[in-house]
């Protein structure tokens, strides 16, 4: 089994830290018989922690204990909250949200946090890295959450954090979630659809394709086969959620309904052109024939001669747009090496 570069870098990381004294967690472990029953009793029964340890015989301090490691644990935050887990079958073709990055800024910290500092400024927990400052942290998650669509991760992706940034919480020593608080910055995610026509097509022709927004110059789009997912990605650090559900949108329209390409609506306008040319030859020949044409046959040529107007002129626009989406191609290669999808079959 071949592991990634990244996999090993990070198990030498590990090594270091653990000789250094800074404490590491393998993942979030499952829940004790006992934890299940105190975590029951706080949440769906609301009772107190003194209630409690009279229903169970014991004393404050074991139920305290308790509640400390469920809070270590991340599946009791400090709103005195459950939090959920999220599943994680899905399908190839499901959205994969992966690659996040945060910023967060710290609301409460003691000189727990200041001594862990200065042993290390990273951290690795649950699959993620965690790089300490001295009044916030950058989380690069290492986590990907799947839904048939980009809602539906997302929301697995926020009932994730939650729980992680309440074991974070309390592993630092740190407050970092509050109500109507604003300190937390998603400032990169990728949204990517696994199986993907587009990938697929891209590793036929031998090409990578590289997007870049108009708007600003960033990478918002590129077709992904490192790990031979057959993936195509938005990954624009603002717009990668909406341009996932946009890129979605075409590539269904494209796969269910085979709408015709540019180079097709433009032969069925010559065809339509042509077929109102020969029309419009039949009408003159008859009113050459017949004497004292009536109203209707007049009305009739001025409307194709209309129609044939309007042809014209759309013609003259597709010739300007074609030569405006040229310009633009050229100036998107500014940014670096893009490929083109013109020569390709959906």
């Amino acid at each position: 089994m071949v592991f990634p570069n990244s996999y090993i870098r990070g198990w030498i990381m590990i090594k270091r830290l653990k000789k250094k004294g800074l404490k590491y967690y393998e993942g979030i472990s499952k829940l004790t018989k006992t934890e299940k029953e105190i975590l029951h009793l706080l949440t769906d029964e609301f009772l107190t922690i003194k209630q409690i340890a009279q229903r169970r015989h014991c004393s404050l301090q074991a139920v305290y204990k308790i509640i400390k490691s469920l809070k270590q644990k991340g599946t009791y935050n400090i709103n005195m909250k459950k939090v959920e887990k999220t599943e994680s079958s899905h399908s190839q073709r499901d959205v994969r949200l992966h690659g996040q990055e945060l910023n967060i800024k710290i609301l409460f910290q003691n000189s727990y946090y200041q001594q862990q500092l200065e042993k290390s400024n990273i951290l690795f927990l649950d699959g993620n890295t965690i790089r300490l400052y001295k009044n916030s942290i950058e989380i690069y998650s290492g986590q990907s959450f799947y839904g048939k669509e980009a809602d539906e991760s997302e929301k697995k992706s926020l009932d994730y954090l939650e729980r992680f940034l309440t074991m974070l919480e309390h592993t630092l020593k740190i407050s970092l979630i509050k109500p109507r608080a604003r300190n937390i910055k998603v400032v990169n995610q990728h949204y990517a659809r696994g199986d993907s026509e587009l990938s697929e097509n891209a590793l036929e022709n031998r090409q990578r394709v590289w997007i870049y927004a108009q708007e600003d110059g960033k990478l918002c789009f590129i077709t992904d086969d490192s790990f031979g997912f057959k993936e195509d990605e938005t990954v624009h650090p603002i717009t990668a959620k909406k341009d996932r559900e946009a890129v979605d949108k075409q590539v269904n329209d494209w796969r269910l309904n085979n709408p015709p390409t540019i180079s097709e609506l433009a032969k069925i306008q010559a065809e339509a052109g042509h077929n109102l040319n020969i029309l419009i030859n039949a009408v003159s020949e008859q009113s050459k024939m017949v004497s004292g044409l009536p109203v209707v046959l007049n009305s009739l040529e001025r409307q194709i001669k209309s129609h044939l107007a309007l042809i014209q002129e759309y013609r003259k626009e597709n010739i300007t747009w074609r030569k405006l989406e040229t310009k633009k191609i050229k100036d998107e290669f500014k940014y670096g090496k893009q490929t083109t999808l013109k020569d390709w079959n959906f």
